[in-house]
């Protein structure tokens, strides 16, 4: 094959497709990658000697999903210990654990009303109409007359938790933003959802990709073909193309397969494109929506919680979350609000028994990434402690890391959702995903999790559509070589 390709972005999917292109006689490849280091969202980053991940940490799902495919029999993944379901276990503002067997009820009938995908479409309008309306209609029907007067409060405090955890399968800042059918578009593989990576991270499998794993002597030259520290401004197409970086190198080839993050797109579309781009691939680019959900790992001396416990979620009123505003400077106030109401929960992790993760979502996840980490940690302590000091000792963390995807010019974003908006204008992954061509022959492809149709969000999706863009050039080859 004599095509010469040119691929933006080291992640998982510009590494899947290098490698098939590779596998298949391209050799003529190079990687132009922004970072100082390959992998893009999947981030695995070393925290006081262990390594730690503030990109994407689990594998969701076995059956049709090619990360698990790939790994399954090298001993690289263990099923995590975790629940697949949210909230084990709640707390309350005055420092105590919430009645378990009420939250637990509770949680499975809000689980129910969101799986329940018939009613949800025959109600229309928002996601947050339908769940609000139909949530409380299962209440009434679950609760006796006198329950519902003593747990009004409980059931209004967890729909409101929930909103949290809808926002972070979808990272809209507001599920009013989601329509009725936006929640299940993305289609999950079949199987146990929440593969560990044990103490190695998910930046193994950018080795399992390039084959150093399982036998280092069969690794294919990927690697030495990636360009570190390359920002992409310009890409110039017409019969080939043409990519100029932000340090004023140059780079010519037949074909560039562009997988940055569609965050990244929109910021590039208008001015980066000569010829500008067509009508239907800016509808996409502006239309799907990117969201921006965070990390913040935090490692501490010794394990202050009972191993029934591993998700810590919080509970608490509009009264008490008002309340709590005097507690913060006004810096840390996001219209009006404090940005700790916007931690999910503070999960544990299997492989490293010292660390709690804590989630920020929601309105307020990229205005935290403005704030210093010594602000962020006062912040999870106050509220950890707030919460669960009564039941705990905490003590102060050791350290602390934490993601910025959101401000991160190279990314500007965690991961793609569908929104009511995106559904209204028909953007698409479909439109996205479409090659530019002049005279038949694709000279500008696009690849990476926005781009594909139902598995966005995750790295098995971004390894799909890497490979996809990959056959696409093969097949081009193919058929003109005959």
């Amino acid at each position: 094959m004599s095509g010469k390709i040119i691929i933006v972005g080291a992640g998982a999917s510009g590494l899947a497709a290098a490698t098939r292109l590779y596998e298949n006689g391209f050799k003529d490849i190079t990687i132009l990658e922004a970072e100082n280091r390959i992998g893009g969202r999947i981030c695995s980053v070393d925290f006081d000697g262990v390594v730690a991940d503030i990109g994407g940490q689990w594998v969701h799902g076995e059956k049709g999903n090619i990360v698990f495919e790939m790994v399954k029999d090298l001993d690289l993944i263990s099923p995590s210990k975790l629940s697949e379901n949210p909230g084990m276990l709640f707390f309350l503002i005055d420092g105590t654990a919430a009645d378990q067997t009420l939250t637990d009820r509770l949680l499975k009938l809000a689980m129910a009303v969101m799986e329940d995908k018939i009613n949800t479409k025959k109600h229309g309008g928002s996601f947050a109409e339908y769940f609000h309306f139909e949530y409380n209609k299962r209440i009434r029907k679950e609760f006796s007359s006198k329950e519902l007067e003593a747990f009004r409060l409980a059931h209004s405090m967890m729909e409101e938790w929930f909103k949290k955890f809808i926002i972070l399968l979808n990272p809209a800042e507001s599920w009013e933003q989601l329509s009725t059918t936006s929640p299940y578009v993305f289609q999950p593989c079949e199987g146990h959802q929440m593969y560990g990576w044990r103490n190695k991270g998910y930046k193994t499998i950018l080795d399992v990709i390039t084959k150093t794993i399982p036998d280092p002597s069969k690794e294919l030259p990927i690697k030495h073909k990636v360009i570190l520290n390359k920002e992409v401004t310009k890409i110039l197409w017409q019969d080939n193309v043409k990519v100029e970086c932000s340090d004023g190198s140059l780079y010519c080839g037949d074909h560039v397969i562009l997988t940055v993050s569609v965050g990244v797109l929109k910021n590039l579309h208008k001015n980066a494109f000569v010829p500008s781009l067509p009508s239907f691939k800016v509808n996409s680019i502006e239309g799907i929506p990117l969201g921006v959900v965070n990390k913040v790992l935090l490692k501490f001396p010794k394990k202050w919680w009972p191993d029934n416990i591993r998700d810590i979620s919080f509970l608490w009123s509009e009264d008490q979350r008002d309340e709590i505003i005097k507690e913060f400077p006004k810096e840390e106030l996001f219209n009006g609000r404090v940005w700790v109401e916007n931690i999910f929960s503070l999960t544990s992790i299997d492989s490293h028994p010292n660390i709690l993760l804590a989630w920020i979502n929601g309105p307020t996840a990229r205005f935290v990434e403005q704030l210093s980490d010594e602000r962020v940690l006062a912040g999870l302590m106050f509220i950890l402690r707030k919460f669960a000091g009564q039941l705990f000792d905490i003590p102060e963390p050791e350290g602390l890391i934490r993601s910025k995807w959101g401000t991160n010019p190279h990314f500007r974003g965690s991961y793609v959702y569908v929104s009511a908006d995106m559904e209204k204008r028909q953007a698409s992954a479909h439109d996205l995903s479409t090659p530019l061509e002049v005279n038949g022959k694709p000279i500008v492809l696009f690849a990476g999790e926005a781009t594909h149709a139902s598995r966005f969000s995750t790295v098995n999706g971004a390894m799909e559509t890497g490979y996809r863009e990959a056959d696409r050039l093969i097949n081009f080859y193919s058929k003109n070589a005959k």
